[in-house]
């Protein structure tokens, strides 16, 4: 039960006038083998409370009615849907990743090129109200069959052909500036809201990112209760390595993302709910530009971007 050692509450409000309350509990390792020794330095996607939660959510009345004696019978949910890709996809929500890094995540993806672009924002914060940098990536993708290990999942494998970094506070720009010549970009060049290239360099050392770059992923898509679509990549290992071979393709998979149109294009620019914190473990966790950096450096390599 290491997931009860960190513990967050978050609490917001829903037009009309409803309230909604969410639970973090620690993120558990993705080795199941170092689960009893780990302790959570990120989440896992939150529980809703089941009498303040937001609508639609049948299975919340279920569970609130019921009792040890009479334990609910959940509905069935939309379940799977057609892996189709195409398009533009946003994070719902502010994310965590394990070492204190919080980020927001955009994919689109081409079909007929068989391409794609992400772009991470990080942050510094864990509402993603003070960003930090943001990383833009593209490159290709292959899909491949039906997971034999994970049901619903199907494997691909993509690779990474071009990056650039946009510093966006001065303290990054600076420690930026720091490294050494054609290891990240154009030395002594970094400034705060311009973006550099850096694959000429290969990548960056300095947050761990090197170019060019396989990984074997795992995707599946559903529909939430409103028939929207979902995208759901696979998790990113919790020691920090990246999934560069067959072997450790994921077996879980990170929060979801949704399909992005006009009325979405708020969410994918940061543009994040205000919440209000109700309680908190880590409400605001202190972090040096050093300490951000040094957890990126320890997470990436696409460690904590998929």
């Amino acid at each position: 039960m290491m997931e009860l050692d960190l513990v967050r509450v978050e609490t917001h409000h829903q037009s009309p006038g409803g309230q909604v309350q969410e639970l973090f509990l620690g993120d558990v390792h993705t080795d199941p083998t170092q689960r009893a020794y780990y302790r959570s330095t990120g989440y896992q996607p939150p529980l809703q409370s089941a009498m303040h939660h937001m609508h639609p959510c049948p299975a919340c009345a279920h569970v609130f009615r019921a009792s040890e004696e009479h334990p609910p019978v959940l509905p069935h949910t939309p379940g799977s849907a057609p892996l189709s890709l195409d398009g533009r996809w946003v994070s719902r929500r502010c994310e965590t990743r394990p070492a204190v890094l919080f980020l927001t995540r955009e994919f689109t993806f081409r079909t007929e090129e068989h391409s794609w672009e992400g772009v991470y924002r990080h942050y510094s914060d864990p509402s993603c109200s003070r960003p930090t940098f943001t990383l833009r990536a593209s490159g290709h993708y292959s899909q491949g069959d039906p997971s034999a290990r994970v049901e619903g999942g199907t494997e691909f494998v993509f690779k990474v052909t071009r990056a650039a970094v946009t510093a966006l506070e001065t303290a990054t720009a600076r420690v930026l500036n720091t490294t050494r010549r054609g290891t990240c970009g154009t030395a002594g060049a970094w400034e705060v809201g311009a973006e550099q290239d850096v694959t000429p360099t290969d990548g960056c050392t300095a947050l761990g990112i090197k170019l060019p770059h396989k990984e074997y992923e795992l995707f599946r898509t559903e529909l939430d209760l409103r028939r929207r679509p979902l995208l759901f990549i696979g998790e990113r290992p919790t020691d920090g390595s990246s999934p560069d071979r067959p072997q450790k393709r994921p077996t879980s998979y990170q929060a979801p993302m949704v399909h992005c149109d006009r009325h979405d294009a708020a969410i994918s620019h940061g543009h994040t709910d205000r919440l209000t914190l109700a309680a908190s473990g880590t409400t605001g966790v202190p972090q040096t530009p050093g300490l951000a950096l040094a957890s990126v450096c320890l997470l990436w390599g696409w460690r904590c971007a998929f």
